[in-house]
């Protein structure tokens, strides 16, 4: 049965347009459905299973009646006062405020509701790694380069930075941002639900990034065993068709979150009998000495730019001039 939330409007222009900017937006694992008043919805929701209303205020008693989670859509603030102790699945959005607002307005309201977990019954979600043994080889960059390839092709992404530094992250950091830090701390205290993971994503373009640590240390804040099972917790929850991991440094500590990925690009510099090449051919040893053979077969060098591409790297239009997004395509595509 198909999962949604039913925005219902009079002004149906208004309910089609906010339910397809809601369906669009990868932070809200729902579809949203536009109804021009209850008994519509009524009538044709049999094949649905509604998670939530959205409404207007002439319709809101009988959304309310269904016990299920309730957003009045309203422009008299003391219409909330009427409702707000009837039920703690209500709130009330101004209504004509801007379709992110709404959106950041849903995930609060959301994670305040036990009804909305971080759990399902499958998982189709693909898993894609970012690692190299070698350092300041281009590794974050070519992270965000085979996401953007992902989100360019209609393909919900959510990229995750296990880096100790913010690297090419950092423009997008501001001194209310959340980050990883903050997710590890959800998920620590069992308070992780999808509406909290998504108020900790960082959105630029069509992008949807988990921003790095603010600290090094809150890296090793989950044990190993609970970092593996935070990421297949992630992966079940299945709120995205791929996953792209920037490994970062945990590359070595995490071998069970390597084996996870369908493919593990790996950016290489220098001469194939360099210094720097001969790490890739040692971590393959440590790999096998392991028993992480298998993984070996995952990994696929790939030459970093010679220019740099880091200036372009949140500017799709730029980004998919570089030869080296077009090298990215073609390896994504036959991944």
């Amino acid at each position: 049965m198909r999962h949604i939330i039913a925005v219902i409007d009079t002004d149906i222009r208004f309910a089609l347009k906010l339910s397809d900017f809601l369906s669009r937006e990868d932070r809200i694992p729902f579809k949203a459905v536009a109804y021009t008043s209850f008994y519509m919805y009524s009538s044709e929701a049999s094949s649905m299973d509604v998670v939530a209303f959205i409404t207007d205020l002439d319709n809101v008693d009988e959304c309310i009646d269904t016990g299920l989670p309730v957003i009045l859509l309203s422009d008299d603030a003391m219409v909330e006062s009427k409702y707000s102790d009837l039920t703690k699945l209500f709130c009330s959005i101004f209504k004509f405020c801007g379709v992110h607002t709404i959106v950041d307005e849903l995930l609060g309201f959301f994670s305040k509701n036990d009804s909305f977990g971080l759990t399902t019954v499958c998982n189709n979600t693909k898993v894609y790694g970012v690692y190299s043994p070698i350092n300041r080889c281009g590794r974050s960059s070519l992270s965000v380069a085979v996401h953007s390839y992902f989100c360019s092709t209609n393909i919900s992404s959510l990229l995750i930075s296990f880096d100790e530094y913010d690297s090419v992250f950092s423009v997008l950091r501001n001194e209310n941002s959340k980050d990883l830090s903050d997710i590890f701390y959800e998920y620590k205290t069992g308070d992780l639900n999808f509406a909290k993971l998504g108020e900790c994503i960082s959105r630029v373009e069509d992008l949807n990034i988990i921003l790095p640590a603010r600290y090094n240390e809150d890296l090793f804040y989950l044990s190993d065993n609970e970092l593996t099972k935070f990421m297949n917790d992630i992966l079940s929850a299945n709120l995205f068709e791929t996953v792209v991991i920037d490994f970062g440094s945990i590359g070595r500590r995490s071998m069970q979150i390597l084996d996870m990925c369908e493919r593990i690009f790996c950016p290489v510099i220098g001469e194939s009998n360099g210094v720097e090449r001969k790490k890739v051919d040692e971590f393959k040893a440590l790999l096998g000495r392991n028993g992480y053979a298998e993984i070996i077969h995952k990994l696929c060098e790939i030459m970093s730019p010679e220019d740099n591409i880091s200036d372009d790297i949140f500017n799709f239009n730029r980004l998919k001039r570089h030869e080296f997004f077009s090298q990215i395509s073609r390896l994504v595509y036959g991944a």
